[in-house]
């Protein structure tokens, strides 16, 4: 993938992450510095996320890179609501389906990727 791909795919993903309501910034992680629960978390990456996004989160053609600034400064609570409300006008998939606990538990995978 290109450096010009890269970089629309953040700023669409910055955009995608902008439509959160204003309230999901507070929403704090349960889960937040517990490593069992990175752990779930990066095993439910690999079974929902990996194939769109990379085994370590580096991105592919249609799916951005998660290992950027632009998640890490995210606040949990928005990437909570992302996972449970998708894009689907982007190719992201709703994972409403997953209980919260689980979505929490893929939010502290994805704050460890650096």
């Amino acid at each position: 993938m290109g450096a010009r791909e890269r970089s629309w795919d953040i700023a669409r993903l910055s955009a995608a992450f902008r439509e959160a309501p204003i309230e999901s910034r507070g929403w704090p992680n349960p889960y937040a510095g517990r490593g069992d629960a990175v752990r779930a978390g990066a095993k439910l990456f690999r079974m929902h996320c990996a194939q769109c996004h990379g085994e370590s989160g580096q991105g592919q053609p249609g799916a951005p890179a998660l290992r950027t600034s632009v998640v890490q400064q995210t606040p949990p609570g928005v990437l909570f609501w992302f996972l449970r409300n998708g894009n689907l006008r982007q190719g992201m998939p709703s994972w409403s389906g997953l209980p919260d606990q689980q979505r929490w538990q893929m939010v502290s995978f994805l704050k460890t990727l650096h």
